[in-house]
């Protein structure tokens, strides 16, 4: 039998939860350490959706990007949806298992995986100085954010928050949109020209801002990948003249919880755990649809 313990272990492995920023809140939020795990659900929100998916599926465990504890907690009560979030995981001995900033800031992570998506193999921070994984000492009180020595990361390994890298090859900014293609759903806010080339991409996942923007120039880059940003940052990157790429946050991150799961479904079948690990098929509680691209005139009169 697997533990929840085991299980947290094996993810520690690979995306260590002490590779977090000072407020950060990832790991185990809710669950027995000791009960059985058979099966693991993967989503990037706790939603009821979530909960009613993992109570059906029968999962004892769910692992997702972003926690429902941020501002805290002062009660729990069937008044609000944290409230019944927390009585209905518990009701149901379902482990809550968060991935917030290691999975932002690690290889496989989500920024990680739209870089190697577009096709630029080697990243780099695009905040300099933020973490790496140390080998002497010296070297370990030079990191902000040190990542700690682990069995299933490579010497070297970098916290990166955002990362920034080279094409193998240069290419149009529409080719960097059709490498994206089944990889990132959704609408995109596009800032530059389809045969703009681009030689190297920034990635800044979530929600970026004037500040990535600003620091991937700094960096040298030609675009940045990123999501949620303000409408007057967007027209700040064509003044600057820098290509953005602007998705929505659900949809920027889905592809690193993904990735995620693969890599647990991976080190569980090497660590001979019999553990299945599913993809969430909930309905995002937010949903897009694409109005008209022609104004009727007409109305306006």
């Amino acid at each position: 039998m697997t533990t929840c313990k085991s299980v947290i272990a094996v993810l520690d492995s690979f995306m260590p939860f002490d590779c977090v920023a000072k407020k950060d809140n990832s790991g185990l939020l809710i669950g027995d350490e000791t009960a059985v795990v058979n099966k693991v659900l993967f989503a990037v929100d706790l939603t009821e959706a979530v909960i009613e998916e993992a109570i059906r599926l029968q999962c004892q465990m769910i692992v997702t990007h972003h926690h429902i504890m941020g501002k805290g907690i002062r009660r729990v009560t069937s008044t609000s949806f944290e409230g019944r979030a927390i009585a209905a995981l518990l009701r149901h001995g379902i482990a809550f298992v968060v991935c917030h900033n290691n999975l932002d800031f690690l290889p496989g992570g989500t920024a990680d995986t739209l870089m190697k998506a577009v096709g630029a193999p080697q990243s780099r921070p695009l905040y300099a100085g933020f973490g790496f994984l140390a080998t002497t000492p010296a070297e370990s009180a030079a990191a902000t954010i040190p990542v700690p020595d682990r069995a299933g990361l490579p010497a070297g390994t970098q916290a990166m928050f955002g990362t920034v890298g080279e094409l193998s090859e240069p290419c149009t900014l529409s080719e960097v949109i059709e490498r994206l293609h089944g990889i990132v759903t959704g609408p995109v806010n596009v800032v530059g020209e389809d045969e703009r080339l681009i030689r190297s991409v920034a990635v800044q996942v979530g929600a970026g801002g004037r500040a990535d923007i600003d620091q991937t120039l700094a960096r040298g880059a030609d675009l940045l990948i990123t999501g949620d940003v303000r409408h007057d940052d967007r027209l700040y990157a064509a003044e600057v003249g820098l290509a953005l790429l602007d998705f929505c946050h659900y949809e920027v991150e889905l592809p690193g919880i993904i990735s995620l799961a693969g890599m647990l479904k991976r080190a569980l079948a090497a660590a001979q755990l019999p553990v299945e690990v599913v993809l969430s098929q909930a309905v995002a509680p937010v949903r897009h649809l694409r109005m008209p691209d022609e104004l009727d005139l007409s109305r306006f009169k």
